[in-house]
């Protein structure tokens, strides 16, 4: 499986990933399952992408407890509830797909996800969650004053205490760790 995982055994599986993604679209749309063609696609490319990250695990130093061992534990969660929505769809247990909504919306959420992972370099990861979390529950509709700062208030605190003093995780400060 270290083939897989660098060079061109990554892009022979990400191709074959791809290809099966792709065979499982067409399938979906050519049959009686057509309605639900969206709904088999999203699991089914979530878990290609999985898969590809797991293939580049294997690139990781081999120990028992390791590096590569949140990650696969992780993708094996991912590609187990992936099935089962893939399963559930196959069956026609899953709702039909929605009808097209506004791109420009979907856009924009895009452009906000971009600008947060470049704000997180400079501003750092507190300063740029409590300006984006609260900006896109606004931009998804929620208006509750009290929840718009409550929700990120709990996710700093939660990430504060669980990732940066419990785990020693160190999240990007920005230019705060010049004053720390």
């Amino acid at each position: 499986m270290q083939y897989f995982s660098q060079g061109t055994g990554l892009i022979l599986w990400t191709l074959c990933v791809t290809a099966a993604c792709i065979i499982i679209g067409v399938v979906f749309y050519s049959t009686r399952r057509r309605p639900w063609t969206g709904q088999a696609l999203v699991p089914t490319v979530l878990m290609g992408l999985a898969l590809i990250f797991l293939a580049i695990t294997y690139d990781f130093p081999g120990e028992v407890a390791g590096p590569a061992l949140i990650p696969r534990l992780w993708i094996f969660c991912m590609v187990t509830l992936y099935a089962a929505l893939l399963f559930f769809t196959v069956r026609g247990k899953a709702d039909k797909d929605p009808r097209a909504g506004r791109i420009g919306f979907v856009l924009l959420g895009i452009g906000c996800m971009v600008c947060y992972y470049f704000a997180i370099q400079y501003l750092g990861y507190f300063i740029s969650s409590a300006l984006f979390l609260p900006a896109m529950m606004y931009l998804l509709s929620w208006r509750k004053p009290l929840l718009l700062f409550l929700v990120p208030a709990g996710w700093l605190a939660f990430s504060y205490l669980i990732f940066y003093r419990l785990l020693y995780i160190q999240l990007p400060l920005g230019f705060l760790e010049n004053y720390l």
